[in-house]
């Protein structure tokens, strides 16, 4: 239950919320104090949590594919995520406000795509072994802490600083580009501090989505010394350079693609071409080869003709000798017929 404090503390808080207008801020519209459990009252977020989101869409943000085309667009989705989220942090920091509980789970997503901070460290809701339960000292009370995406001042000295909320942006964005991994899978929370000072960071995302340059990203984030890290202009600017060079390489290989397909249509429209000529080529031979037989005819009439010729010159020949015999035939008439006379 809540003590008199916790409500007043949390209505002051509240308050202070009220005044922050950004459109990648989750806006409040009111608390309810009543009952045991005070009860905020927020916009109703279409697609719910970004870590809900990541994880429903893993399979393709995760560039599964080998297309090209599914890689960008999967690259310009998380950036665009991280992208949103800068913007609303830088906002914060400007308010002079710190989060202190920055995750993928603590930021949501409305129906236009478009990605809000919220849940300013005020909710009391439990995420097992995410969490690492502490006594805090001016009250006596147990207190449970977002260790895992916590910087290591937060941990061991209770120090919350736009750097610390930077801190906890790089561990964010990790979890954006293994769609939804536990950070530090494997390490207990209380030995994570000790992790943290020596060194040890959290692997790069082994995925076609995640560019060598968001990962050094994170790195910077992560930075021991909280003067190194960057500020949250400066991220938003990274980002915002990044979305760029996507937009950029993305028309490129629309360009291009468009080019092959231009070229790929023209080429099957040549292809089309040669075939109809291959085919009237074919036609024309099939329709010589088909009145050959006529010409053949008629050339064979042709040759015939020299034979009727002779045929008919042999039957001249005849009838000139029948008329020959005849003739011979009648002289000894005619000369019989003097001799009587």
């Amino acid at each position: 239950l809540y003590s008199a404090s916790d409500a007043e503390r949390l209505a002051k808080e509240v308050s202070t919320m009220l005044l922050l207008k950004h459109i990648n801020v989750m806006s409040l519209v009111g608390v309810c104090l009543e009952g045991d459990i005070p009860l905020l009252i927020m916009p109703f977020m279409t697609n719910g949590s970004v870590l809900e989101f990541v994880k429903k869409h893993r399979e393709s943000l995760l560039c599964i594919s080998t297309i090209e085309a599914q890689i960008l667009s999967a690259k310009k989705t998380l950036l665009n995520i991280c992208h949103h989220i800068s913007k609303g942090m830088e906002y914060l920091a400007m308010q002079k406000f710190v989060h202190r509980d920055l995750a993928a789970r603590n930021c949501m997503i409305d129906r236009d795509g478009v990605v809000k901070v919220a849940d300013f460290g005020l909710t009391e809701d439990m995420y097992g072994t995410k969490y690492f339960r502490r006594d805090r000292a001016e009250s006596g009370k147990e207190e449970k802490l977002p260790i895992r995406w916590m910087a290591p001042e937060s941990i061991e000295k209770d120090i919350y600083t736009e750097a610390t909320d930077v801190w906890s942006f790089g561990v964010t964005v990790w979890e954006i580009f293994t769609c939804g991994r536990i950070p530090y899978t494997g390490i207990p929370a209380m030995g994570l501090l000790m992790k943290l000072q020596s060194g040890q960071r959290l692997e790069r995302p082994d995925n076609e989505a995640c560019p060598d340059e968001v990962y050094q990203i994170m790195m910077s984030c992560w930075s021991l010394a909280s003067r190194d890290r960057p500020r949250f202009r400066c991220l938003v600017g990274k980002f915002n350079a990044l979305l760029e060079r996507e937009a950029n390489y993305l028309e490129l290989c629309q360009s291009l693609c468009w080019k092959e397909q231009e070229t790929a249509s023209a080429a099957a429209e040549d292809e089309v071409q040669e075939q109809e000529t291959a085919s009237a080529a074919e036609d024309e031979v099939r329709e010589q080869e088909t009145a050959s037989p006529v010409e053949d005819g008629v050339q064979e009439q042709e040759t015939a003709s020299p034979v009727e010729d002779g045929v008919q010159e042999q039957e001249t020949a005849s009838a000139a000798e029948d008329e020959v015999q005849e003739q011979e035939t009648a002289s000894p008439v005619e000369d019989e017929a003097e001799d009587e006379l």
